[in-house]
């Protein structure tokens, strides 16, 4: 049951909700007593000085104190309240008829508070008394009028009788409440829940419906919708990249096995079983080729600034010594191969060698293949703006316009039956591209068809 999010909700919600109606309650009750009580003090002082106002007035008509108090005593009367009249002292001199067994001794301190301020009140045997001087500035004695507290009892017990019923109910009626409020709330949720477990990796174009994009749940909705469109892209190119890379290796291990079976059908002379050996290690080698092509590639690009091998380096012996490489490529090709080294001296880096090796190499591969011969290749390193600008220039058959940005794509090739003649599986670029942006840098491409391809990349120095 506490396995919901709507129980635990709608519990929480019961929780503070009982102890704010609990405190609520706790400080209404003790407003409620104060109040009762400062408003039973005010009319107690109020009925005791109509008490002393008559008493003087009677006083004056009667010219005799005794006098004064009997009929002062016979014609005022209070229901549930007690009259006595004291003297200076504080002594019972007369009372109401319902007092006269339960005469009340007054303190005197009570007695001094009310000759100090005009008024004073205590608290006698159960009740509230209010005692005022029957003459302002005179000795003559108190008046002194007092009330059960059991009327204020009275009041509070309903009071509290009314929290006893009505805390509970509002707390039943809020939590039914909370609860379809929260079944309400977290229907979208389980609606979503319902609609993912349908998606899989058959039917991942599936996607959320949307009710208010403007809202939490919208907004979770779209994030998930977001999150799927980018599955379904990794899907895609993940199946993509196994179609490509089984096709790529399709034909090498075709070529090995129809040779193999060619050479085996019957006795051949030397030579012919020289070329072909020398065929099996030319696809051997272009097998091998891809094979570790793939396995860089299968590295995560995410991952890849920490599986690294970042260590101080020249940038400027890497390039240099990727040109001695290329040098032997573009004379069997018969192309020129010019390098321009950087005139601000040699240029440093933190950053794993071998694959920057293998970067300029696959550019300069790809510059000398795709130049026909006679043609010329550049290989160009200079400091710029805090980075390193390696540019690769050719005059080969260059990239059509609406193709540039695929270049960089797993097992693209521009001319797919001329790249595969010359050796091609169209991950020189990709893994180029990777490793560039793995060190923090950018590759781009300039190219005009007909003309020849410009690509520069540009790496970060450290300062």
């Amino acid at each position: 049951m506490f396995d919901s999010v709507r129980t635990r909700l709608t519990l929480w919600y019961a929780a503070v909700l009982a102890l704010s109606l609990v405190a609520f309650a706790f400080i209404v009750y003790y407003a409620a007593a104060r109040i009762f009580l400062e408003r039973q003090d005010e009319s107690l002082r109020s009925t005791a000085q109509t008490v002393a106002s008559a008493y003087t007035e009677e006083l004056a008509e009667t010219k005799s104190a005794d006098l004064a108090n009997k009929v002062l005593l016979t014609e005022l009367s209070f229901p549930d309240r007690y009259v006595e009249l004291t003297d200076g002292n504080g002594g019972p001199v007369a009372s109401s008829r319902n007092l006269s067994a339960n005469v009340f001794l007054i303190p005197s301190t009570s007695l001094t508070e009310a000759r100090r301020a005009g008024a004073s009140f205590v608290t006698i045997n159960n009740l509230r008394v209010a005692i005022v001087p029957l003459v302002t500035n005179q000795e003559i004695g108190f008046a002194a009028v007092a009330e059960p507290l059991s009327v204020i009892d009275d009041a509070l017990s309903r009071l509290r009788r009314a929290f006893f019923a009505g805390v509970p109910l509002i707390l039943l009626l809020a939590s039914a409440g909370g609860y379809f409020l929260a079944r309400k709330s977290l229907s979208p949720i389980a609606s979503m829940n319902l609609q993912t477990q349908h998606i899989s990796a058959e039917n991942l174009s599936s996607r959320l419906v949307v009710t208010n994009s403007r809202d939490e749940l919208g907004r979770l909705a779209v994030t998930i919708n977001d999150l799927l469109s980018r599955l379904e892209t990794s899907f895609q190119e993940q199946r993509q990249f196994i179609a490509d890379a089984s096709h790529e290796l399709r034909t090498p291990l075709a070529v090995l096995r129809g040779e193999t079976e060619v050479a085996l059908e019957r006795t051949r002379s030397v030579d012919e079983y020289q070329q072909s050996l020398e065929l099996v290690k030319d696809e051997a080698e272009r097998l091998s080729r891809i094979v570790e092509d793939l396995f860089l590639l299968a590295r995560e690009p995410i991952k890849a600034p920490l599986s690294l091998r970042k260590e101080p380096l020249s940038l400027t012996k890497v390039v240099s010594d990727c040109a001695r490489a290329a040098q032997v490529l573009a004379i069997r090709k018969g192309v020129r191969l010019e390098t321009e080294a950087s005139d601000s001296g040699p240029i440093e880096m933190a950053g794993d060698d071998e694959l920057l090796k293998r970067m300029i190499l696959n550019l300069l591969d790809n510059a000398v293949k795709y130049t026909p011969e006679g043609g010329d290749v550049s290989l160009s390193l200079i400091r710029q703006n805090g980075l390193a600008r390696i540019v690769v220039r050719d005059t080969g058959i260059g990239i059509p316009i609406a193709e540039q940005k695929q270049v960089f794509d797993r097992f693209y090739r521009v001319d797919k039956a001329r790249s595969r003649a010359l050796g091609g599986a169209g991950l020189g670029l990709s893994i180029a591209q990777w490793i560039v942006e793995a060190h923090g840098g950018r590759i781009g491409l300039e190219s005009t068809p007909g003309k020849g391809s410009s690509f520069t990349v540009q790496l970060p120095l450290e300062s």
